[in-house]
This record gives C-alpha cells, sequence and structure tokens, in this order.
C-alpha cells in the first residue's frame, strides 16, 4: 500500500482584504491539512501542483513561515511541487523561491524543459546527491511495488498549455523507455478543465489530454479553486482556504484529496488500482447577507429594519459556523460576511451608508470582516430607463447603445460623490466599458480608470498610502497565532485598508 496526498493552491502569504489575520489563515490552515496527511492518512508523498506562494514577489516573513512549515514534514515525506501561475516571478531570475526551497532540501520542485526540444519535453531525474535548482521527474519507492510511483512536473504554461501537453506526453514516453515503466505515473499541472469549469478561464480541453492520457494515471490539478473530478483520473482538490466571497459559497469545496495504491501482487505487466478520497480542510467560514432596498422611503427606515433583519440572521449565522470545518480548539472561527444590498433605492445613493451598515454588522455579529456588495438601482436610474428621449437613444429604427449608456452612466455619478463632474465621470466610464468589451487586459483598465480619477479628483487620489507595519521575519502576533494552532482572535481591517477601499 502507498499513499499520496494532494493540496494545492495554498498562496501563503494571501493577505486578504488588507488582514493580517487571513495571511496567517493560509498558513494554519496549510499546516492543519499537513498534519493530518502525516498523521491520519498516513502519506507517503505529497503532491501540491501550484502556488504554493500567493504573490511572486515574497516578503521575508512569508518565506520563513513556509520554511517553518515544511520542515515541521518527516524527512521520508517528499513534497513535490510543480510552478503555479503566483509562483513566477515578475521578472526574470536566476533563482525562484521555488529554485531556494529546492536547494534547501523543502521541496522537490518538478518542471519540464519545454525549450531543448520543440516536440519532447525533457525531465531530468531527481537526484538526491546533487539536487541542482530542480528536477523533471521523482520515483516514489514503496514496499510491495516492483518499481516505482513516478511522478512528473508542469509548470504554469497559460496559452500555451496545449501544446505543452503535446512534448510532455512525448517526453513521459521518452523517459520510461530509458528508465523503465514505473507502476503508476502521476502529472502535477496548473490548469483547469473546460467541461467542469467553462467560465473561468486557463481550461484545456480532453482532446488535448489525449496522448497525456496513455501515460498518466492520475492528473493532479490545482488553479482552479473548487474541487472537482473528471474522466476517473482528473482530480482538482479546490484550494485550502476561500479567497472570495464566489469561493466562499457552499456549492464549492475547498480541501485536500488522498490517494491509496495497492499493489495486489503487481507486476511488469499489470497496473496498480488505487482510491481517491477528498478530504474538507478547516477554514474560515463565509456567510451571505442578502438585504432587499425596495421598500424603504428613508434612510432610518432602512437601518432600522435593516439591523433588525440582522437580529433575526444571527441565529442561523451562529449554527453554520459551528459546523465542524469551520470549528478551531472548539470554538467557531470569526466568519466573513458577503453582504449584499439589492433592489431598487427610494432616496438618494449619497444618503446610503453602506460602510455604517457593515461596521454596524461587523460589531454585531463579531464578524473577522465585512465585504459589502451593492447590486442595487436607484429610483432616478429606472425613471431614466423609461422616460429617455427616443430621438437621442434610437437612430433609424436602432438602438444607440452608446447613447444610452452613457445617460446611464451620468445619472449613477450624478447620485454619487462624483456628482460636480458626472459628465466627465460618464465618459471614463464608458471608456471602462468598451475596453471590457475589447477584452483588454484588467491591468490596463485599472491603469485608465485610476490615472483619470487622478486628473478628475486629486485631492482624493493623494496620499492613499497601504502601509503594512511588520517585522521582516515574525512577529509576536503571529508566535501568538502559532501556539493557538487555529484559534484567533477577531480582527479588523485598518483604517489604511479602509481608506483604499474607499
Amino acid at each position: 500500500m502507498l499513499t499520496l496526498t494532494h493540496i494545492a493552491d495554498t498562496h501563503l502569504g494571501h493577505r486578504q482584504y488588507g488582514l493580517k489575520q487571513r495571511e496567517d489563515d493560509m498558513v494554519s490552515t496549510m499546516r492543519t491539512a499537513f498534519q493530518e496527511m502525516i498523521k491520519k492518512r498516513g502519506t507517503d508523498a505529497i503532491l501540491l501542483p501550484g502556488d504554493l506562494f500567493h504573490s511572486r514577489d515574497l516578503r521575508p516573513k512569508i518565506l520563513d513561515q513556509a520554511e517553518q512549515e515544511l520542515r515541521q514534514l518527516p524527512d521520508d515525506v517528499p513534497v513535490l511541487v510543480s510552478r503555479g501561475n503566483h509562483d513566477e516571478n515578475l521578472t526574470p531570475r536566476e533563482v525562484t523561491w521555488l529554485n531556494y526551497l529546492h536547494r534547501r532540501g523543502h521541496i522537490v520542485f518538478l518542471k519540464a524543459d519545454l525549450e531543448a526540444d520543440s516536440e519532447t519535453a525533457q525531465f531530468e531525474p531527481y537526484d538526491p546527491d546533487e539536487p541542482g535548482d530542480c528536477a523533471g521527474f521523482y520515483d516514489i519507492e514503496a514496499e510491495g511495488f516492483d518499481r516505482p510511483v513516478r511522478v512528473f512536473g508542469l509548470q504554469w504554461r497559460g496559452a500555451r498549455t496545449g501544446q505543452a501537453l503535446q512534448q510532455v506526453a512525448n517526453g513521459i514516453e521518452a523517459v520510461n523507455t530509458e528508465h523503465g515503466a514505473p507502476v503508476a505515473t502521476v502529472l502535477l499541472a496548473h490548469f483547469g478543465i473546460e467541461d467542469k469549469v467553462p467560465t473561468l478561464g486557463g481550461t484545456v480541453t480532453h482532446a488535448e489530454l489525449r496522448d497525456v492520457k496513455e501515460h498518466v494515471d492520475y492528473l493532479a490539478l490545482g488553479h482552479i479553486h473548487k474541487r472537482y473530478a473528471s474522466a476517473g483520473w482528473i482530480f482538482n482538490p479546490g484550494s485550502p482556504e476561500a479567497h472570495n466571497t464566489r469561493e466562499g459559497r457552499n456549492d464549492w469545496e475547498h480541501g485536500y484529496c488522498s490517494i491509496a495504491l495497492s499493489s495486489n501482487g503487481a507486476t511488469a505487466n499489470d497496473t496498480v488500482e488505487y482510491e481517491v478520497t477528498h478530504h474538507p480542510t478547516k477554514r474560515r467560514p463565509y456567510y451571505r447577507v442578502e438585504f432587499d432596498v425596495t421598500a424603504y422611503e428613508s434612510p432610518s427606515e432602512l437601518e432600522t429594519e435593516f439591523q433588525e433583519y440582522v437580529r433575526e440572521e444571527q441565529a442561523r449565522i451562529e449554527e453554520y459556523c459551528r459546523q465542524d470545518t469551520f470549528m478551531a480548539r472548539g470554538e467557531p472561527r470569526a466568519p466573513i460576511i458577503d453582504l449584499r444590498f439589492t433592489g431598487t433605492l427610494q432616496f438618494d445613493r449619497g444618503d446610503f451608508r453602506t460602510d455604517e451598515l457593515a461596521a454596524w454588522l461587523q460589531d454585531e455579529c463579531d464578524a473577522l470582516y465585512v465585504q459589502v456588495n451593492t447590486g442595487i438601482r436607484t429610483a432616478d436610474v429606472q425613471q431614466l430607463i423609461s422616460e429617455i428621449d427616443e430621438g437621442e437613444v434610437f437612430k433609424n429604427g436602432r438602438l444607440n447603445t452608446t447613447a444610452l449608456e452613457h445617460r446611464v452612466f451620468e445619472t449613477i455619478a450624478n447620485e454619487s460623490s462624483y456628482d460636480e463632474q458626472a459628465t466627465d465621470v460618464a465618459n471614463v466610464l464608458g471608456n471602462a466599458h468598451q475596453m471590457a468589451q475589447a477584452e483588454e487586459a484588467v491591468d490596463a483598465l485599472c491603469d485608465s480608470v485610476s490615472s483619470a480619477r487622478r486628473d478628475l479628483f486629486p485631492e482624493l487620489a493623494d496620499d492613499v498610502v497601504l502601509d503594512i507595519d511588520e517585522a521582516p521575519f515574525m512577529d509576536s502576533d503571529f508566535e501568538e497565532d502559532m501556539e493557538l494552532m487555529d484559534g484567533e482572535p477577531v480582527g479588523k481591517a485598518s483604517d489604511e485598508t479602509e481608506v483604499v477601499q474607499r
């Protein structure tokens, strides 16, 4: 019997919403999963196909935390890692952080050489005596197996994944010809499968995997933070932690997989049987509170009814957070609340103080953080749509969507803090919409809006600085959290983060 465990997308260093507690959550959740793998699953190796880290350029403290956690694992349990999109460096460097951890013996960094031969990937065997900067494949020897289980790694390739997969299939075949066929083959990779997550991007088709399937028994995936399996040989465990409110929904499962391989007296002509089990990780709960604003004529009436609604919801929030997955040292973790306002607002948008309602909700429910999502329309916008001049938006019987969008954007701007320059703001929004429709890069769109905001409202754009005060390696708060294992006090967003969000 041989047991492997498969975890992905740990995203160490993700300071979600600017909260140090969320950064610590990433570490403690990974640690708890590692401990379960060793103590409960008896794992012989850990597979981690990408996004060990959240940022390409690490702060020293995050690297130090990663090394501490990896040092706690037994020496005879290798951690086999491939590179994800978040693990890549912003600029080319001779040594990446994965190379560094590989050199230190904390991980085995697996990657394919796709440059030497345009048709066949080159995979070098791992040599414990001379590990180098990385390896191409790693052989796991186990009692009861006459041949090794062979693990290959394919780094993140984005839009070039399809071409790389053909090279990988040829490369695995070449390795097996040279080094002998393994009893089973595992491939670590970082992409999604089109029929499982068609709207999330970074996906490949089963047709592109056809040749790989001839040589691989278990495809260990990362990249998509949602658990799924496909075709009986493709598995994605879902990230250990949810990283946004969408991922925090109940239909997104998170955790890791254990793979139990049995030899059944396997010979050179036999295949190994394996059984895959998914295990939820201990993580931070998300809870959605949705409130319809349509029925309330004034801010005070809305506030009163909102508070009453939340008090009625509190028992359900507490019950939800007491699920075993969300418990830490016998106590429920403080939730992240996804606060959504819907419907049609009957009064001026400027009087709708969502920040004050969110702050009250956070205190009332002992939440770690409240993320506000406002999907409302105002009565004025609805009236605009019904009364807009047909001569302006219809030409020769056809709808002039540009004119209609401009009027809507201008009306929205008039009801916001940008009302003094509503026409200019409408132009900025219209340009951003056109860039989005043209599928321009998100960074380019953000830069365009930010630049326009600085030009139009310099008093709002100056002196906005996110200053994270922390020691370069460890700090006392983090050490306390480590002692508590997964128990933590309720935290709040820093003032700087709140400024940036506003």
